[in-house]
């Protein structure tokens, strides 16, 4: 067993994979639901929208990272949150661009993206009743 130069870096990886795991638990459910009542092409819509909201926390740790360590390392650039704004910029394209063509039900696709946030609120559920035990 090596010795970790970082104790919090087991603690990010742990958070990390379980906010996954609980966004994967959450487009489940949802799309399981949306085939139930809805159809083929909304439960299609709601994994899509799962799908963009893993990009989107991936890509929002990534920005956040960079941000954080361009400031620590004492660097400037012109536009510091460019990035970060950029995400929500792609974001909007391919939400604007899945309504136009009507490709997959937006409704459906929106519910997959807040898989992010029912995870998040899930996992603050999970802090506050461990604690209190």
């Amino acid at each position: 067993m090596g010795v970790q130069t970082d104790p919090e870096t087991g603690i990010r990886g742990y958070s990390r994979a379980r906010i996954f795991a609980l966004m994967a638990v959450a487009v489940v459910a949802a799309a399981a639901a949306g085939l139930i009542v809805g159809s083929v092409r909304f439960c299609v819509g709601i994994v899509v929208g799962g799908l963009l909201s893993a990009v989107n926390f991936v890509w929002l740790e990534s920005t956040t990272k960079s941000l954080f360590a361009q400031q620590a390392e004492g660097r400037r650039s012109i536009f510091p949150a460019a990035r970060f704004i950029l995400r929500y910029l792609a974001l909007g394209v391919v939400l604007w661009g899945i309504y136009k063509l009507d490709v997959l039900p937006i409704a459906a696709v929106l519910i997959g993206l807040s898989a992010f946030a029912v995870a998040v609120v899930l996992d603050g559920f999970n802090s506050i009743f461990k604690s209190q035990r």
